[in-house]
C-alpha cells in the first residue's frame, strides 16, 4: 500500500515539461481563447467573456432589431429566425464552457500523467494505442479548422470578395449583401453606401471567424478528450490481460498498482466530462431537432436555392455534432465495458487477498455504466442519434399536418 500511495501522489502532482504530449495544438487554441482552467492562463477567460458580448451586441442584438423593425415577411425572417437561434446555442455552449473549464483541465491533467505511465512501454498493443493518441489529436484539430474555415468562406467572405470585385469594376449600383447575418444596427445603416458597408462586412467576417475559433476549440476539446479516455481503457484493459504473465512478486505488485490508479482515472475523468458534456449535449439535441424540423418546413414552403443551402450549412453543422458525439458516447461504454471481461479472464483466485480486493474495487467500478447523457435524460450512442432524427421527422410531419389543415380552412 505504500507503493499505491506513493504512485497516487505522483499522478496528481503538476505534469512536467517533457510530459508526453497530449492535444498540443488544441490546447493552444483553446489558451488563446481563455477557455482554458491552467492557472498561468485563467485571467485570460476574459477573451471568452468579451467575445460573448461581441456574439451578443454585434450578431444577436441586430439580428433582433431587423426581425421586429419594417415587418418584414415570413419568407425573408426564415433565414434570421434560424441564425437567431444557432448563435444564442454557441453563446450558450460557449458560456458553459467557461464555467467548466476548471474541471475539463483537471480532466486534461489526470490524463496527461496517466498516458505519461505508458509513453515508453514496450508492448506493442499499448505503443500503438499512445503513437495513434498522439498523431488523431494534432490530425483532427488542424483537419477540423482547415473544413470549419473553408466552408464558413461561403457564407460570409466569398460574397464579400464578389461584391467588392463588382464594384472595383465600375458596377457602383452592385446590390450589397447582408453583413454575414440579416442584421439592423439602428444606429447607422450599413447599407447607405459600399463604404459604409465595407468596414461593417469585414467586422463580421472577423466575428465569424473569432466565433469558429472559439467552437472549433471547444469541440475538438470535447472529441479529444473522449477519444482519449476510450484509449485509456482500452490500455488497461491490455494491461490487466498480461498480469497473468508478471512472476516476481514486486513487479506484480508494482503493475497492479498503476492499472488501479489508471482505471482510477479512467473513471473520474468520464464522470467529470459526463457532468461538463451533460447541459451542452442536451442544448444540441434540441438544436437538432429545432433546426431540423425548421429547415424541413422552410424546403416545404420556398424554393429558394441560395437561401436552402445556407440554411443546411447550418443544419448539417449541428447533425454532424451529434453523430459524432454519439459516436464517441459508443466508444467510451464499449471500451469500459471491456475491463470486467478482461478481469474476469485472470487468475484472481490465485492472488493474495490484498490484491484481490484491488481488483474487486475495479470490478465494482467497471460494472457501473460509464457514458456521456443529454441532461440525464439518456445516454448518447448511434441508437440515440437515430432517435434524435426520427423525432425531428415526427414533429415535423405534425407541424405540416397543422399547416395543411390551417390552409384548407383558409380556402
Amino acid at each position: 500500500m505504500v507503493l499505491f500511495s506513493r504512485q497516487k501522489s505522483r499522478m496528481t502532482s503538476s505534469p512536467s515539461k517533457d510530459t508526453f504530449p497530449l492535444m498540443a495544438t488544441n490546447v493552444k487554441l483553446c489558451q488563446l481563447c481563455g477557455l482554458w482552467g491552467d492557472i498561468a492562463y485563467r485571467s485570460h477567460v476574459w477573451r471568452a467573456v468579451l467575445f460573448s458580448f461581441c456574439l451578443i451586441f454585434w450578431y444577436l442584438v441586430p439580428s433582433f432589431m431587423f426581425m421586429i423593425s419594417e415587418e418584414p415577411s415570413f419568407i425573408v425572417l426564415m433565414k434570421p429566425i434560424l441564425e437567431l437561434f444557432a448563435i444564442t446555442m454557441f453563446v450558450l455552449r460557449i458560456s458553459n464552457h467557461v464555467l467548466c473549464r476548471e474541471t475539463l483541465y483537471e480532466c486534461y491533467r489526470d490524463l496527461q500523467q496517466a498516458y505519461d505511465q505508458f509513453a515508453g512501454n514496450l508492448h506493442e498493443d499499448v505503443g500503438s494505442i499512445v503513437r495513434h493518441v498522439r498523431r488523431s489529436a494534432e490530425l483532427l484539430t488542424k483537419i477540423y479548422f482547415s473544413m470549419v474555415y473553408f466552408q464558413a468562406a461561403t457564407y460570409g467572405v466569398v460574397p464579400a470578395i464578389t461584391t467588392i470585385v463588382r464594384y472595383s469594376f465600375g458596377n457602383e449600383a452592385v446590390e450589397l449583401p447582408s453583413t454575414v447575418l440579416e442584421a439592423d444596427f439602428v444606429v447607422f445603416d450599413h447599407k447607405a453606401n459600399f463604404w459604409t458597408w465595407l468596414p461593417t462586412m469585414m467586422t463580421s467576417i472577423a466575428v465569424q471567424y473569432g466565433m469558429l475559433t472559439f467552437m472549433s476549440s471547444n469541440e475538438c476539446l470535447f472529441w479529444n478528450m473522449l477519444h482519449h479516455v476510450s484509449c485509456l481503457y482500452k490500455i488497461v484493459y491490455q494491461e490487466i490481460g498480461r498480469l497473468n504473465e508478471y512472476k516476481n512478486p514486486d513487479e506484480f505488485k508494482r503493475q497492479l498498482a498503476i492499472i488501479v490508479e489508471v482505471h482510477e482515472v479512467c473513471f473520474r475523468t468520464s464522470r467529470r466530462l459526463e457532468s461538463v458534456l451533460s447541459p451542452a449535449m442536451a442544448l444540441l439535441y434540441f438544436s437538432c431537432i429545432f433546426q431540423t424540423c425548421y429547415v424541413m418546413l422552410v424546403v416545404s414552403v420556398i424554393d429558394d436555392l441560395f437561401l436552402l443551402a445556407s440554411m443546411a450549412f447550418i443544419l448539417q453543422y449541428t447533425v454532424f455534432l451529434i453523430f459524432s458525439f454519439s459516436m464517441l458516447g459508443t466508444e467510451l461504454m464499449d471500451a469500459s465495458s471491456l475491463i470486467s471481461e478482461a478481469i474476469y479472464n485472470t487468475k484472481w483466485y490465485e492472488w493474495a487477498a490484498p490484491e484481490r480486493r484491488l481488483l474487486l474495487f475495479m470490478l465494482m467500478r467497471s460494472d457501473r455504466v460509464v457514458a456521456i447523457s443529454a441532461a440525464k435524460f439518456f445516454h448518447l450512442n448511434r441508437a440515440t442519434f437515430g432517435v434524435a432524427m426520427k423525432t425531428a421527422f415526427s414533429y415535423f410531419t405534425l407541424m405540416q399536418r397543422f399547416i395543411g389543415e390551417d390552409r384548407d380552412q383558409g380556402h
